[in-house]
């Protein structure tokens, strides 16, 4: 099987398409190669098969860009250009969005897999490094310095280690047996190297690798200036062979993003005589390990030139870790698969229920539910209070997501959902939310940037009601406080009911002075700046309701919800357009908004 047709079958199974119509969009080699697949196996046929160009095939041919109501599911052939295909589809007609299916997983979903796989790992490592070093006091290491690190390891665990492999069967290479996880990129030239043999990692090795992971965690990471994981393991044993220059024992750099490195575990003792590695430095010098058995070496594979130097003495025995930044101690042993190099991203994408919360009245998505307090047709009538509890079983749901609703809730609301989040979340479930970019308000407001706030088209009456209650509405300071913390009164009724009634009474910011904004909004602190604003509001008001009472700047939403178990992936728009394409209105409010992307982490408790 190719990987098209692996994954059209993971596909095919997953969306139950032997139950429902659907298309296939385009009739190139991945088309074709379905399309096959199909009649090789007696699917169910896909009503027709949508291309641009229209080119004859065995089924009925439709131009995508002639439909004009798309009500089947559309299987796109593409493995590498689905979000230039999604894009140009959903610019043409709004309705493909939410009928899309792609054969990647969603963190495939991008135009050029490489580069967003290199800004996602530069982000990710940006974010681990600043946290481990700012509480770790970190300085500096050999590692950053030289782009190598040699330790050793108890040498009767190394000794255990190698009486064991001389009973560890041979790991036969395989495309279907390797690529267990289509997240990874894969080693283009696969299992060619007749002077190796990879051996099965069985139970018995995991448990002794754990014991070399948990031994030399800290030690690991104090060279890193960061927390770390393993993202792929193997054992290696190279034939007799005197000076072999085939494969990893050829001069090489390996085409790693930097936060992605290997360990060497020397099974056997290294040096030139007996097998080992030999690293070119940057100023020219090579660098041979020698060592007893037990030996490790930590180096920057993709930065340091280096090849396996082999022995016509023994067969050399390696244990090779490829490690990867982490944002909390992780010391799981994962074998990914032979050829599966590293993760195209830090993290991956989840695939079951889809949970929003506060979409409002409108919200439209396949596969969601949607919880709010409000009536709409998609809506599952909930009330949020701080004893919430949703309707969902532990662990069931794939991704928690909220957009410009967490910032209408109290804290205590808001510290019961994100609790309840994380209990209905599967492990390593997805936490994405939005909400209005409170940094740059404030810094518009200091800055008299009235501008900013056109952006948030307030009416004429309305800002005319701000000024019977001194409220200057030409001031930019108002605006900003009436984005961080904002109500209505009961004269002027509910904010996002009735919206087609003519309005009387107030609907704005705390009735309080430019000179009053400008003082409180010199405070740091967003989050303080509500607090004093909320007061100021229940101080002089009686009958209201609030619309935003909460707000943060960046990092003290990021530290926030990381207190109730989830790391940071991401804040970056363009990335996460990409990862998440199943989410409605992702864009709406852009320009306002600040995107924050979550792990749930099976242990709260980070180090």
């Amino acid at each position: 099987m190719s990987e098209i047709t692996t994954r059209f079958e993971i596909v095919y199974r997953e969306n139950n398409l032997s139950d429902r119509d659907y298309y296939v969009y385009g009739s190139g080699g991945g088309g074709l190669d379905i399309l096959r697949y199909i009649e090789e196996k007696g699917l169910r046929a896909p009503l027709a098969v949508l291309d641009r160009e229209a080119k004859a095939e065995p089924l009925e041919v439709l131009s995508a860009y002639e439909l004009k109501e798309v009500a089947h599911p559309v299987v796109v052939s593409s493995i590498s250009f689905y979000g230039e295909i999604k894009h140009a589809l959903v610019k043409h007609n709004a309705q493909f969005k939410s009928q899309l299916i792609p054969l990647m997983p969603y963190s495939e979903n991008v135009t050029n897999r490489l580069y967003i796989s290199e800004s996602a790992w530069t982000e990710y490592q940006s974010l681990a490094e600043s946290s481990y070093r700012k509480k770790h006091g970190w300085t500096g290491s050999q590692l950053q310095q030289q782009g190598f690190y040699i330790g050793v390891s108890d040498e009767a665990f190394a000794d255990s280690l190698r009486i064991l492999c001389d009973t560890l069967p041979q790991q036969h290479h395989t495309l279907e047996s390797s690529r267990q996880d289509f997240d990874y990129f894969s080693n283009a030239l696969g299992e060619q190297n007749s002077d190796l043999q990879r051996l099965e990692i069985t139970t018995e090795a995991q448990t002794l690798i754990q014991h070399f992971l948990e031994q030399h965690y800290d030690e690991i990471a104090e060279q890193l200036g960061s927390h770390w994981k393993v993202v792929n393991s193997r054992i290696t044993k190279l034939a007799k062979v005197l000076n072999s220059n085939v494969g990893s024992n050829k001069l090489h750099l390996d085409n790693m993003p930097k936060p992605v490195k290997k360990i060497l575990l020397y099974i056997t003792p290294p040096s030139a005589n007996t097998g080992s590695t030999m690293m070119e430095l940057e100023d020219g010098n090579q660098v041979t390990v020698e060592g007893p058995q037990g030996t490790f070496l930590l180096f920057q594979n993709s930065r340091l030139k280096h090849r396996g130097l082999s022995t016509d003495k023994l067969n050399r025995l390696v244990c090779e870790l490829t490690v990867a930044t982490n944002q909390y101690k992780d010391t799981q042993v994962r074998k990914v698969g032979l050829v599966s190099e590293f993760p195209y991203k830090p993290w991956q994408r989840c695939g079951a229920y889809k949970v929003n919360l506060g979409g409002g009245a409108n919200f439209n998505g396949e596969n969601w539910i949607c919880y709010d307090e409000c009536d709409g047709a998609n809506i599952e009538p909930i009330s949020f209070t701080p004893d919430t509890r949703l309707p969902n079983s532990d662990h069931s749901c794939s991704l928690v997501y909220s957009s410009h609703f967490f910032e209408h809730i109290n804290h205590e609301t808001l510290a019961n959902l994100l609790t309840e989040s994380w209990r209905i979340l599967q492990h390593d479930g997805d936490l994405l939310v939005k909400i209005p970019d409170f940094d740059s308000a404030r810094e518009a407001g200091l800055n008299g940037d009235m501008e900013y706030f056109d952006q948030f088209s307030q009416s004429k009456a309305l800002l005319q009601c701000w000024q019977k209650y001194d409220v200057d509405p030409d001031c930019a300071l108002s605006h900003a406080a009436n984005v961080i913390t904002s109500f209505w009164d009961a004269d002027y009724g509910h904010l996002y009911k009735n919206q087609t009634s003519s309005r009387a009474g107030y609907c704005g910011p705390a009735k309080l002075s430019s000179a009053q904004y400008a003082e409180i909004l010199k405070i740091e602190s967003i989050n303080e700046i509500s607090k004093i604003l909320t007061q100021k509001v229940r101080a002089t008001e009686s009958d209201f309701q609030f619309n935003h009472q909460n707000a943060w700047t960046k990092q003290e939403f990021i530290d926030l919800v990381s207190d109730f178990g989830f790391e940071l992936v991401s804040t970056d728009y363009e990335l996460l357009e990409y990862a998440f394409p199943d989410v409605p209105d992702f864009e709406a409010h852009k320009p306002i908004s600040n995107y924050y992307y979550f792990k749930k982490i099976a242990n709260k408790g980070k180090s």
